[in-house]
């Protein structure tokens, strides 16, 4: 009876899951035409019910969270809609120049040419936005300008320009920016005040990437940011291009799968620990890198699913990781339902921890030569796991597929742990004396010079990357991949019940 009763529920979890995600899901695709959608599904469950009556309360169940998930999306499109009329209203549909003042809130990266930033609690004109609305500003250079700098300028905005292979509206819309504009020379009116702890974390950030540098030459002071802190904005564009082309951005960006890279190193220091006391610890330095790294929508969804991977690693229950990764991403999509159909970070964050939970037991098993020090073997079977299951999104997204990325990681990811480590002893060294800083910073710099020269190496191969146009085929491509990657998930399920 009980078990029964299980079964039931978890059938309720997934039946009300998918309604969401689906109701969500096409609402965003078809917007002002979801009345005839809902309709449609209506009459269709109707149908079913006239065969099927035993099924009135799921079709029903189901239909409930269907239109919750659409009437969630329908708000969503509601609010950019009011919010970019606003904008029109302000600049007279986007025509003619207006005085803006707002806070420099992010800096979202620096070429030799601009700098770009993103402008938040906007007041446009005589019209005060809401605070978490942004625009996308860039300048001539960075200098004499600071997050958090109060600015005020008169400028012409833009929409942003969208073409046939990305929808760059809609990516900025995902972390509310509207607009864009250029300003050379705004005017500076304060500093918009901060809270004690919100100090005290810019402050531990700005000092910590003060000792890296300080520490380390060049580039490789700059790896070692992204690794640690999640900081890559000042890598050179040639060494983003090589990260991207060899397949190893993930070392440096803020992800489900780089989350729990870092737990497993941590685990692996913690080892004799009861788990509770390793989970604990696990939460807070997890929660102390978000911060650290700067607490956006992006990062804080890393953080989750990497410790929800991590919590089940620890304990062993993978029978139930489905069930708790679909309940994490559908609350993510219902705090925002754009997330579902446009945002690459939060599915390769949301496949990349299913396939290192599903696919990574298998990888340990074929790199079982590898040795288990620091979490090395463990790390680099997540890393092939989260490959598997990201590819197809990869793909799709980018448009091409990095050929020497297996031969990369493995080459590569075994050091990450200990890079960490020895960058972590490194610090703390530094806080002692600068000379003990350096001189156990040396191993790692080592390190990082022998990543930075293979990424260029793999990187720079002229067969490195394979151009991959898949036009009107990219959903069948898709699809059909993760029915076969599903086929093999059951199958080897079965194979190790």
């Amino acid at each position: 009876m009980i078990k029964n009763l299980r079964l039931h529920d978890q059938s309720l979890f997934f039946l009300g899951s998918t309604g969401v995600v689906s109701g969500i899901f096409l609402t965003n695709i078809f917007q002002e035409n979801t009345i005839f959608l809902l309709l449609f599904v209506c009459i269709v469950s109707i149908q079913i019910l006239f065969f099927f009556r035993s099924l009135f309360l799921g079709l029903l169940f189901f239909f409930f969270c269907f239109s919750l998930g659409g009437y969630m999306s329908l708000e969503r499109l509601q609010d950019i809609d009011t919010i970019t009329t606003l904008f029109e209203k302000e600049t007279v549909f986007f025509t003619q120049e207006v005085r803006v003042t707002g806070t420099l809130w992010e800096k979202l990266g620096e070429t030799e040419k601009s700098a770009r930033y993103i402008l938040r609690s906007v007041t446009l004109g005589t019209e005060k936005l809401p605070e978490k609305v942004g625009i996308l500003i860039t300048f001539p250079d960075s200098r004499h300008k600071s997050i958090d700098d109060i600015i005020a300028f008169t400028g012409k905005l833009m929409l942003p320009r969208t073409n046939e292979t990305f929808d760059y509206r809609t990516y900025l819309l995902l972390d509310q920016v509207y607009a864009t504009t250029f300003a050379t020379f705004p005017d500076k009116s304060g500093v918009n005040p901060l809270k004690n702890f919100a100090i005290f974390i810019r402050e531990t950030r700005e000092k910590l990437l003060s000792i890296i540098e300080d520490i380390y030459p060049g580039e490789s002071a700059k790896l070692l940011e992204g690794i640690l802190i999640g900081e890559r904005a000042n890598l050179s564009t040639e060494t983003k291009a090589n990260f991207n082309a060899s397949g190893l951005t993930h070392i440096i960006a803020v992800s489900g799968f780089n989350i729990t890279i870092i737990l497993i190193f941590l685990s692996f220091l913690f080892r004799s620990f009861p788990a509770i006391l390793r989970l604990v610890l696990a939460f807070v330095c997890v929660g102390f890198f978000t911060l650290l790294v700067g607490p956006q929508m992006p990062v804080l969804r890393a953080s989750v699913f990497g410790l929800l991977a991590y919590g089940i690693l620890l304990s062993g229950k993978r029978m139930r990781a489905f069930s708790m990764l679909l309940a994490v991403a559908v609350v993510f999509v219902l705090l925002d339902p754009l997330i579902l159909n446009y945002d690459v970070s939060f599915h390769l964050s949301f496949l990349a921890v299913f396939g290192l939970l599903f696919f990574g037991d298998f990888f340990t098993r074929l790199f079982s030569f590898f040795p288990k020090w620091f979490g090395l073997r463990e790390a680099l079977a997540m890393c092939f796991g989260a490959m598997v299951f990201t590819l197809p999104i990869l793909v799709a997204n980018f448009g091409q597929i990095s050929i020497v990325s297996p031969l990369a990681n493995i080459v590569v990811v075994p050091l990450i742990p200990l890079v960490m480590l020895g960058g972590f002893l490194s610090l703390f060294g530094a806080l002692l004396s600068s000379t003990l800083g350096i001189w156990l910073g040396f191993p790692t710099w080592l390190g990082l010079s022998y990543i930075l020269q293979a990424v260029a190496w793999f990187g720079e191969l002229p067969f490195a990357t394979v151009p991959v146009q898949l036009g009107e085929y990219r959903y069948l491509f898709e699809i059909g991949y993760y029915m076969v990657i599903t086929f093999l998930v059951v199958y080897f399920r079965e194979e190790n019940e």
